[in-house]
């Protein structure tokens, strides 16, 4: 008996999602300030699977990993980190 049905199965990596370094990077929205993207990437130069939503006018919300931890950060449109946390 050999286990050759895992070597067939080409749908379930494409298909799983949450591995982090594994997914291919994701553009940051067109709006999104020069500022905040610049204070992200030093404070997080090391994240992996960004996405960007704005909050409001003046904030703006990164969900992504570090390693295969998931956070969430907050920063004003001009730069200013706010907080961030487990997501």
């Amino acid at each position: 008996c050999t286990k050759t049905q895992h070597s067939n199965d080409s749908n379930s990596s494409s298909q799983r999602r949450g591995r982090g370094a594994d997914d291919p990077v994701v553009a940051p929205p067109a709006n999104l300030p020069a500022a905040v993207l610049s204070a992200f990437n030093t404070r997080y130069s090391n994240a992996t699977r960004v996405e960007w939503q704005p909050e409001d006018n003046n904030t703006w919300k990164a969900k992504f990993f570090v390693g295969t931890v998931r956070w969430k950060a907050f920063f004003r449109a001009d730069g200013t980190f706010i907080s961030a946390s487990l997501a």
